[in-house]
């Protein structure tokens, strides 16, 4: 009867045990999920107590500063204050004279050089043509003294032999005479061939060197030609310099001069703005910077246009933070140190915003809050 009971008993026990397991396996998943629920809730508390960045900026661009390359008086501007402009469009033009003067003085240097040179070329063409006329009459007079060579060789035989027979008694002394008068003219005929034959030679000479030195003449000219001609694309450049456009597209936001006034190489003229890179610049707290995203989102509100929101990018924070124009006198803080930020406006079709306008900026927390 005992043994019964025990056995009964621990049945009974078990139930229990089990009963107690359905009810406590329950109870802690339903505890894990309201753990998880409520750090889930904390951390969304958490992103969502931190609020957005609202700062009131100033409507900036990329600016341009039109200026000469070349000291002059400006004789035209074609643009001012608040007028749009077009790239490639003439701006300003510019007087001067040294310019004009120093071009004009290139381009005669650059005519002369090519008259030098036209010369030059010509005198090289005379100088072959000498040389040839002289070679011909060199190669002429040699033939001519080889020829009375031979005549003075054989008439001083001649003489020679009726020497001999007027000596034996075989010819008369006239015969003799004829004879030694023949070598006489055959031998100054010779001299005479090689007088030429020396002159020619030296006419040769003489048309060689006039040859190379108009050749030497011609290379000169042609190098001051090519110094002529840098010396004219330069100054062209510099005249061309005094005529001055802009470079991109944009509106004009200041004019430094008027038309009559004389401006160095740097001095800005105008100024213009482009339009298609504008962005609002901001200078956020130190305590606050933490929260901008770079390449996050921002959005753009002006007073002036009611309900119109202007997207935008955080496209640049400044690594070094600069010191602010307040002081917090109430915390007894020191100067409140603030950082750089540039908004890049994303849609503005329209072109309302305009650079030197104040807007108002707002830049939601970064993702990582």
């Amino acid at each position: 009867m005992s043994a019964n009971t025990n056995e009964a008993a621990g049945k009974k026990a078990k139930k229990a045990k089990k009963k107690k397991a359905k009810i406590i396996i329950p109870l802690l998943a339903i505890l894990a999920a309201g753990f998880l629920a409520v750090l889930l809730a904390l951390r969304l508390g958490h992103k969502n107590a931190v609020p957005s960045i609202h700062v009131t900026g100033i409507i900036d661009g990329y600016e341009v500063n039109l200026s000469p390359k070349v000291a002059g008086r400006i004789s035209w501007l074609g643009a001012g204050e608040g007028d749009k402009v077009k790239e490639g469009q003439v701006l300003i033009t510019l007087d001067s004279e040294d310019v004009k003067a120093s071009l004009a003085q290139a381009v005669a240097a650059q005519k002369k050089a090519g008259d030098d040179i036209r010369a030059a070329g010509a005198q090289v063409e005379n100088s072959k043509a000498e040389i040839l006329s002289a070679d011909a009459d060199a190669k002429s007079a040699a033939a001519d003294a080889d020829m009375a060579r031979a005549q003075q060789a054989e008439s001083g035989r001649e003489a020679k032999r009726a020497e001999d027979l007027y000596k034996d008694n075989f010819i008369s002394t006239q015969s003799r005479d004829q004879s030694v008068s023949a070598y006489d003219v055959n031998k100054a005929a010779y001299n005479s061939s090689l007088a030429k034959l020396a002159s020619a030679r030296a006419k040769k000479e003489a048309a060689v060197t006039g040859f190379d030195l108009a050749q030497s003449q011609l290379e000169s000219a042609k190098a001051v030609l090519k110094e002529a001609q840098a010396n004219v694309a330069y100054y062209q450049s510099k005249l061309d310099d005094t005529i001055i456009k802009t470079p991109v597209d944009g509106t004009v936001i200041f004019k430094a001069h008027e038309p009559g006034e004389t401006v160095s190489p740097g001095d800005t003229i105008l100024t213009v703005v482009d339009m298609k890179g504008l962005y609002a610049r901001v200078d956020i707290d130190e305590t606050k910077i933490g929260r901008v995203e770079l390449n996050g989102p921002a959005y753009i509100t002006v007073d002036g246009v009611p309900g119109k929101v202007f997207k935008g990018r955080v496209t640049e924070i400044d690594r070094y933070a600069e010191f602010a124009t307040q002081r917090d006198v109430i915390r007894g803080r020191e100067d409140i140190k603030t950082f750089r930020v540039k908004v890049s406006v994303l849609n503005d079709p329209d072109r309302i915003l305009k650079p030197g306008m104040t807007v108002e900026v707002t830049i939601p927390p970064g993702r990582g809050l």
